[in-house]
């Protein structure tokens, strides 16, 4: 069963490709999100790993516990939401990856965490250790398709965000991504930068209903 990942995507592809929205995966292990915490941590580069903190994805493992998701499990046949595979191949990043392709201090119960959307990241960790940091208030360097991806495309949402799940909102690719953005304020982007950002085809014309609560 799949509960969902909660109504926020962290980020098809031909109708972004000129914004570079990418479902290329890149290979690698999987390092989790107190490794990215490292880097992505500071109010000059975002802060994204706090902007992460503070969604639901963050929770998902931790909200599998919670009476609303035993009560949901249930109509589903499933007693115990935090060890059901149908649950957690959405609740939990890189659940069925196997545990060789995790780093070893990987944490799964951190929930969904950014290598969900942005795929495996040690060759992005073993690359940015091994370049120079631009000089601050410089734009940052270009990262490597094969690195990591850069910016996650619809159909990566589209896994978990869908009808299958019990839990299931109205999706939309470009509304629900401006309620988890995390942008690098680096690098120079047009104010209405989201907002030029493509209808998807496969939007659900529902999504327009959904109020988020702050």
């Amino acid at each position: 069963m799949q509960m969902g990942r909660m109504a926020l995507p962290l980020f098809c592809t031909l109708a972004l490709v000129g914004l570079g929205f990418s479902e290329d995966v890149p290979t690698g292990k999987y390092m989790g999100s107190a490794k990215c915490k490292n880097c992505h941590s500071t109010a000059a580069k975002g802060d994204q790993f706090d902007a992460w903190l503070k969604t639901k994805h963050a929770k998902a493992f931790e909200q599998l516990a919670s009476p609303e998701a035993i009560k949901l499990g249930k109509t589903k046949g499933v007693d115990q939401p935090q060890k059901s595979a149908e649950c957690l191949k959405c609740h939990v990043t890189a659940y069925e990856v196997p545990a060789a392709q995790k780093h070893k201090n990987f944490d799964a119960t951190m929930g969904v965490q950014c290598e969900s959307c942005h795929g495996p990241g040690s060759k992005h960790v073993e690359a940015r250790l091994a370049a120079d940091e631009p000089p601050a208030g410089e734009k940052p360097i270009e990262v490597g398709k094969d690195e990591i991806i850069g910016h996650p495309g619809a159909d990566t949402c589209r896994k978990c965000h869908n009808k299958d799940g019990p839990s299931y909102k109205p999706f939309a690719f470009k509304k629900y991504l401006k309620e988890i953005a995390h942008l690098d304020p680096r690098k120079k982007r047009p104010a209405d930068y989201q907002d030029k950002i493509p209808d998807d085809p496969k939007d659900d014309p529902e999504a327009e209903k959904i109020e988020f609560k702050k």
